[in-house]
């Protein structure tokens, strides 16, 4: 499919003008809604992205995206755009949260950056800066309900929500040692509490003790995440109380099956991407 590229200065516009509602946001954001769907990556998947905004204009409900909309896919950029003028339009009812794939530590060796100078050239430099900027204000947690968690990767080793909370914004690359466990740790079933992660140093699996742990401090119910690469497209964790979801119709050459979720009143349910 060849689309051709949105042109430099209106990428900067929407950038400029996201940047500006983000900037207002806080780290964690509440959220309250009757009925709220949840988005996994997506990762410049233009067949999953625009199902997606298709859904938003047929209904009123409000979205929770979880983050890692660039990277891996060859439409990161349209993917991102439409996105952020989602969140320009409609800032009470799109939440854009940020994923690892939002910073310079993952989005220059993943593709991103590549994308960017290959549609772009010599604008691709300060466009992938601004876009990098414009990432860095997305925030990192949503609590939904007063009772559902949101974030991309998982709950950090020894932090609380306060101090999620005051983690400062504008680290582009995400290396804030809060932050990079926010965006980047994942369950794991076989431990208790916590394990050193495949993913690298500063990063961690967390078991279902450690989980239940955080959720009784924090007074909630149930985490819904993305940031795992699941073919299925969903997995329940520690006895349905942890839902990752993975939204991509294409990923890396592979077909999958993508999922997104829908909580109406207290019903949590995975929706089937390709069934839209």
């Amino acid at each position: 499919m060849y689309l051709k590229p949105i042109p430099p200065s209106e990428i900067r516009e929407v950038l400029s003008d996201a940047k500006k509602v983000l900037r207002n946001e806080e780290q964690i954001l509440s959220i309250e809604g009757e009925e709220v769907f949840f988005v996994g990556d997506i990762h410049g998947d233009l067949v999953s992205a625009t199902k997606i905004f298709k859904l938003i204009q047929r209904t009123k409900a409000k979205f929770v995206f979880l983050g890692d909309y660039v990277d891996r896919g060859r439409y990161s950029v349209e993917v991102a755009v439409g996105l952020l003028r989602l969140k320009i339009k409609e800032p009470e009812r799109i939440t854009l949260l940020r994923g690892n794939h939002e910073t310079t530590l993952a989005n220059e060796a993943y593709g991103f950056l590549s994308e960017l100078y290959s549609k772009y050239h010599a604008h691709a430099q300060i466009l992938y800066k601004e876009f990098n900027e414009t990432f860095a204000q997305m925030p990192i947690v949503a609590i939904v309900n007063s009772e559902i968690i949101c974030m991309h990767g998982g709950i950090p080793k020894d932090a609380t929500l306060k101090e999620i909370g005051e983690i400062p914004k504008n680290d582009l690359e995400g290396t804030h040692p809060i932050l990079l466990q926010v965006l980047w740790n994942d369950p794991e079933e076989t431990i208790e509490y916590y394990a050193p992660s495949y993913r690298g140093p500063g990063i961690y699996l967390f078991g279902e003790k450690a989980f239940q742990q955080f959720m009784n401090n924090e007074n909630l119910r149930i985490m819904i995440r993305a940031h795992t690469y699941i073919p299925q497209g969903a997995k329940w964790y520690f006895k349905k109380k942890l839902l990752s979801i993975f939204s991509p119709t294409e990923y890396v050459g592979n077909i999958l099956q993508p999922k997104i979720a829908k909580l109406t009143r207290d019903k949590l349910v995975i929706i089937d991407l390709q069934k839209l």
